[in-house]
């Protein structure tokens, strides 16, 4: 079984909640949950903090997902990805955040296919950053090392845990070239961009 958690930070852009505002008139999160695996049984909306839910129900009632709410420090990477295992039925689980449009599901599926054969799938941006929040994980070595080890930052829970894999991006330009995945719409002219790259992208589909 697999599942999926795409994760909605709080704020928010031309009044709408971080995740909603709306590109080509779709809510951004749905082109993120519209990236799903087909294999996904177990689809998860977490929001975070002070995040209204109500515009958001329709959206997970029309993609059949559970809304959860994180009330933990939204800048601990560790925390919300324990959180995320914690509450999951799947043995993998792919998160990818809201706010991300440009993400395709070739990218989604192959962070999903690799959690078969890794503990991880870490993705690392242009500027080396790992993404924990844009990744895979086996969720049942991860509860027990987030349970052994309380206090551990993310990077020394991965290094316990062991059999990572760290994607660079590089390697994942043959998703695109451009590294789309790891755009991150915070501001109005990030919608405008966002809408014009999906509007090329749809012509050449």
């Amino acid at each position: 079984m697999s599942s999926a958690i795409v994760y909605a930070r709080s704020g928010k852009i031309r009044g709408s909640e971080l995740g909603l505002a709306k590109i080509a008139g779709k809510p951004m999160i749905e082109y993120v949950l519209d990236a799903m695996p087909d294999e996904i049984d177990d689809l998860i909306i977490m929001i975070e903090g002070e995040y209204s839910s109500e515009e958001l129900d329709d959206v997970a009632d029309k993609y059949f997902a559970q809304v959860l709410r994180y009330t933990g420090n939204g800048r601990d990477a560790r925390k919300i990805v324990e959180f995320a295992v914690n509450n999951v039925h799947g043995e993998r689980v792919v998160i990818l955040p809201a706010d991300a449009p440009l993400i395709t599901r070739d990218f989604a599926s192959f962070l999903l296919d690799c959690s078969k054969k890794f503990t991880a799938a870490l993705p690392r941006t242009p500027a080396r950053k790992t993404t924990y929040l844009m990744a895979s994980y086996k969720t049942k070595p991860f509860r027990d090392v987030f349970a052994a080890y309380p206090e551990a930052g993310m990077d020394e829970v991965v290094r316990k845990v062991g059999g990572a894999i760290h994607l660079s991006s590089n390697s994942l330009k043959i998703f695109d070239e451009k590294l789309g995945m790891f755009f991150r719409v915070v501001t109005p002219q990030d919608l405008k961009r966002a809408e014009k790259i999906l509007k090329v992208r749809a012509k050449k589909a």
